[in-house]
């Protein structure tokens, strides 16, 4: 019997940050729900972890993403556990096997300015 846990999130990219050798990305995703009969807008963040090991993703993650872009992430989610001051705390880290720019918030913006209208002069 095979088993799977994974994670597959869609969103756009919000902090990268440099932890050692590894990297962080924190991606939003949309989690409206409905509150009194009115839609309340919420962001679901997860902080996914593309590790040293992988030096292709991590080189080309660096050098492509940028917050604001779309993009879809599948990460293995694992439980760690760390002492600090004495107390054992416990976390998820949510591992990357896969990592794909779906839209680069540069790409929204040219789209945007081709969708204006083009004004209109009158022929002579």
């Amino acid at each position: 019997m095979t088993q799977l846990c994974e994670v597959n999130q869609i969103g756009r990219v919000g902090k990268i940050k440099e932890v050692g050798q590894n990297l962080m990305i924190s991606v939003a995703s949309d989690a409206s729900y409905k509150k009194d009969g009115e839609w309340v807008d919420r962001a679901n963040w997860v902080e996914h972890t593309i590790f040293a090991r992988q030096d292709g993703m991590l080189k080309w993650a660096r050098e492509t993403l940028k917050p604001g872009d779309l993009v879809f992430v599948r990460s293995t989610p694992s439980q760690s556990s760390w002492e600090k001051d004495g107390e054992k705390h416990y976390g998820v880290t949510f591992a990357v096997t896969e990592l794909r720019l779906e839209v680069a918030r540069a790409d929204l913006k040219v789209a945007d300015q081709d969708e204006k209208p083009a004004s209109r002069k009158k022929a002579r």
